[in-house]
């Protein structure tokens, strides 16, 4: 992870995520809609299930390596809870871990407020079933106007995940430190840390 071609790669999803929630900020303000309330729920959901995509693509950044050691065929990929879930097989701890910060010399995590993992696959199957049509003759509702309801909560905790996180490669002594200050004229930054 330590290349700058891989710090780009990742520097570039993260930009992605931002311009994606900077969409959903516009269909939750009412600045933007499809004229068809359907039509925006369905536009939400898009939206937040390429974002969960480009988390999921951004854990295959942090370890593309181990990750091709087990599998081949990287470059065809596109599923993100199958991608999130063999980069967990290969280390438990690849998820963002959000931090408010360093005291007395330790990270300090935030406790609460962000998209968790049990969190992320939930709301990646939710955002699957809003996308496909209903079948007419299915008795499983949709419940496409409480997922609508629900969206500027899940565009919060993403921001509150992706705002500052630390993400451990591999072997637990390296990390990367991801600073994405949402929606401001600051760039993105990312710092490789070693421990010593």
């Amino acid at each position: 992870m330590d290349s700058s071609k891989a710090r780009r790669k990742y520097l570039r999803l993260m930009w992605e995520v931002e311009k994606r929630l900077e969409v959903l900020n516009g269909f939750i303000s009412g600045e933007i809609d499809s004229l068809y309330l359907l039509a925006t729920i369905e536009s939400e959901a898009l939206q937040l299930r390429k974002i969960l995509e480009l988390i999921a693509f951004a854990s295959l950044v942090t370890h593309k390596e181990a990750y091709e050691s087990v599998r081949k065929d990287i470059l065809k990929d596109w599923h993100a809870k199958r991608i999130m879930r063999k980069v967990e097989n290969l280390n438990p701890d690849f998820y963002p871990i959000p931090t408010v910060g360093v005291r007395n010399g330790k990270w300090q995590n935030l406790r609460g407020g962000f998209l968790t993992r049990k969190q992320f696959e939930s709301l990646y199957d939710r955002c699957g079933n809003i996308l496909h049509a209903k079948n007419p003759f299915s008795k499983v509702s949709q419940h496409t106007l409480s997922f609508h309801n629900s969206v500027p909560d899940y565009v919060a905790r993403i921001e509150m995940l992706l705002r500052d996180h630390r993400v451990r490669l591999i072997g637990a002594r390296d990390e990367i430190r991801v600073s994405v200050p949402f929606f401001s004229q600051e760039r993105i930054k990312i710092w490789f840390l070693t421990k010593v």
